[in-house]
């Protein structure tokens, strides 16, 4: 089960400015109330001035008969803090440590519940009991239900589909969140899924039931509306005092009010989402996210307004009486929200924009991409593009800069606009169509590079600790001693922007040991006069990849759809051919990008690249190579050891790009003990017998019988 998410305290240490008695303490100093938050509950017995019992109470409403002194003294105490605590929430409405009353409130419910009990059990509250039950149900202010204490699922939401409708097989706890995102057709059949995952899965009972107690309370810490103390007592006594069972839940709750369960996910994700700023930012404009945002919370107040007046003004003691005209109201909300709604897209507009122009080019027969689109005018679009922020749309005004006519880029500005409300694929191709060849390279040109600069292309700073440890290993790597300046070129990797490959020599975690010592970049042509850097990928021209057809028309008669099935194919197989001569043109005409990847974490066409900081070889970011000595590329480390130290226990010879293997042995070389212990054994060493039934065998057995051989 996780844990919460950031408790009050933490290995007996606080570790929040906002805990409660912290608070308290500090808003309450040098009052006469300060005595209700210094020390525990036990020490405010002790301390208990019987000056200080009111004269009326709130609290208990029956009276509670005690068997003793000590019993008296201690519900003395609780009877005066619970009056002068409401008198406290009383006066302090709208105030920054309002939650924290409450929550210092909710802790002595337990108690109270407990003392009721007592007395309409035994009908007398003996020393002894009042003792045990002080005991067992001690107030702990930190321990109340609050925000922090919801079951950590925050790494959860980086799993959730946000952007697409792709549903493949998602945990439990990340598809409940996923239906609580503000997208089209979310609640279907809801109340099944949560009664099904709640009766097959702990994590997702847990989860549920906890932010339903959370939701209901008020607790977090934008709940404009909270429940009463008066009400408190009452969802406290049937949540935490006396807690339903599993099967009460499903019944009760997690069966039916499929709307409820609907917004208490909703406020959740609505607190949970802040946590992660990154994730915040990229969905904020997408969703819509303050508006939604501030409907599921003005609903959710709604709810509890509607719930404290069923408790308080119509005496409901059951769960079904406290929903009561609950689930219709947050209906009718919901409802109202269908113009706010995101429609998911499988693709974004540009790349939408980018395979249709890509599908004409088929159709019509335009091998060449760029036939009257001027390399000057793509360079001068990709500069223009690197000086704007990062944003969500295309520019489209721009393309009146190079010779677009204003209608198509009026048109095209609509379409942008209303993309995820309709798709608007006809009107696209209608208007690729109508265009003149001029505009339709240009057009697709600028959706081309912002999404190459703002999307496909990004550059994220690493900590600074690695980049400390990155340039260690390569000042080892290419033997630059400490105090002497690194070159210009060390830690400069190239990328083709036209062919999308990462020219470095790349380390990849799940091949066997390749290019570990490689240094340089692969298939680069350098112009020998200005020494500039162009891509020499070729692709070949030949698709080894599709078996040959024969035409069956030459042993049977032919036929007119075979025909022009064989005449299709043809025709699509000829352009590819003379598409990829084509691309092979431009890579050697485009110069590659030149980027000093030290310190920084490389996104380059959905692939993520740093240099690894034990070896510096480039490699693919994999966060499964993270361990004690971070995040390393997975071929310079062996069972927790760097290559660079590791040596074979019987000739001593350095390990290199070389394969190895792991014995046991008896080592003798150390005065007054023989250890058993694990080492690496070259293949020059190696030997069968080694790994026999006799191993471990003793080190200078091992190196003499290795030394004969």
């Amino acid at each position: 089960m996780p844990g919460p998410i950031c408790p009050y305290i933490l290995n007996g240490e606080v570790i929040r400015d906002d805990e409660p008695m912290k608070l308290l303490q500090e808003a309450y100093n040098g009052t006469p109330l300060e005595w209700l938050f210094l020390g525990e509950f036990t020490d405010r017995v002790h301390t208990f001035d019987i000056a200080n019992l009111p004269k009326k109470s709130p609290w208990p409403e029956k009276e509670i008969i005690c068997g003793g002194g000590t019993s008296q003294k201690i519900l003395n105490t609780l009877i005066t803090i619970i009056a002068q605590t409401i008198e406290c929430i009383e006066n302090s409405e709208n105030k920054p440590h309002y939650q924290a009353l409450m929550k210092y409130f909710d802790s002595h419910v337990p108690l109270m519940c407990a003392f009721e009990d007592e007395m309409g059990v035994n009908y007398i509250l003996s020393d002894k009991k009042a003792i045990e039950l002080a005991s067992a149900y001690k107030p702990q202010p930190h321990e109340s239900m609050h925000e922090g204490a919801l079951p950590d699922v925050i790494s959860e939401l980086m799993k959730c589909t946000y952007w697409n409708e792709t549903k493949t097989k998602m945990p439990p706890v990340v598809h409940l969140l996923c239906k609580a995102l503000p997208q089209r057709c979310q609640i279907r059949n809801l109340r099944e899924i949560i009664s099904n995952y709640c009766k097959q899965c702990d994590k997702v009972y847990d989860f549920m039931s906890k932010t339903v107690l959370c939701s209901i309370l008020g607790a977090y810490s934008h709940s404009k509306t909270v429940l009463s103390w008066k009400a408190r007592i009452v969802v406290l006594r049937r949540f935490v005092y006396m807690p339903p069972n599993r099967t009460q839940m499903q019944v009760f709750l997690f069966g039916g009010y499929q709307h409820f369960l609907f917004y208490v996910i909703k406020e959740f994700l609505t607190y949970a989402i802040r946590l992660i700023p990154s994730l915040f930012e990229e969905i904020r404009d997408t969703y819509k996210w303050d508006i939604f945002e501030k409907c599921v919370r003005n609903a959710m107040d709604s709810m509890r307004s509607t719930l404290e007046d069923n408790i308080i003004n119509n005496n409901a003691r059951l769960i079904q009486q406290w929903l009561y005209q609950a689930e219709p109201m947050l209906m009718n909300i919901n409802k109202q929200q269908l113009g706010n709604l995101f429609r998911p897209q499988r693709l974004t507009f540009t790349q939408t924009i980018l395979n249709m122009c890509e599908r004409l080019d088929e159709q019509n027969n335009h091998a060449k991409p760029y036939v009257v689109f001027t390399r000057e005018n793509r360079d001068l679009m990709r500069l223009m593009a690197q000086r704007v922020e990062r944003r969500k749309d295309v520019p489209v005004e721009w393309l009146e800069y190079f010779g677009v006519k204003r209608p198509a880029i009026e048109t095209l500005q609509n379409i942008q606009k209303h993309y995820h409300q309709n798709a608007f694929r006809a009107d696209v191709k209608k208007l690729l169509n109508d265009i003149t060849r001029h505009e339709f390279e240009a057009i697709r040109e600028l959706f081309k590079i912002f999404w190459q600069v703002h999307h496909m292309v990004r550059v994220f700073p690493l900590p600074k600790h690695y980049y400390v440890q990155q340039i260690r290993a390569l000042r080892r790597r290419y033997e630059i001693p400490n105090g002497v300046p690194m070159g210009a070129n060390v830690g400069t990797v190239y990328a083709c922007l036209a062919c999308h490959t990462f020219k470095a020599f790349v380390v990849k975690p799940t091949d066997k040991v390749t290019n570990l010592f490689a240094n340089g970049h692969h298939k680069v042509i350098i112009d020998d006069e200005t020494l500039k850097c162009y891509c020499g990928r070729r692709s070949d021209q030949n698709d080894s990849k599709k078996r040959p057809r024969v035409a069956i028309q030459e042993f049977m008669g032919n036929s007119t759809t075979e025909t022009e099935e064989n005449n299709k194919r043809s025709r699509k197989k000829s352009w590819k051919m003379r598409r990829k001569k084509f691309m092979n043109d431009e890579c050697a005409q485009t110069e590659c990008l030149k980027f000093n990847m030290t310190g920084s974490l490389f996104q380059f066409y959905g692939t993520l690249y740093l240099f690894c900081p034990l070896c510096a070889s480039p490699t693919i970011y994999d966060p499964t190579q993270h361990g004690r000595h971070g995040l390393h590329c997975g071929q310079c480390m062996k069972d927790g050891q760097f290559y660079t130290r590791v040596s074979c226990v019987i000739c001593g010879s350095l390990r290199g790009a070389a394969k190895w293997d792991t014995i046991r042995y008896m080592d003798d070389q150390t005065e007054g003990s023989v250890e058993e212990k694990s080492g690496v054994i070259c293949q020059g060493c190696d030997r069968p017998w080694i790994h026999s039934e006799g191993a471990p065998y003793v080190l200078s057995v091992l190196k003499t019988r290795c030394s004969r051989l």
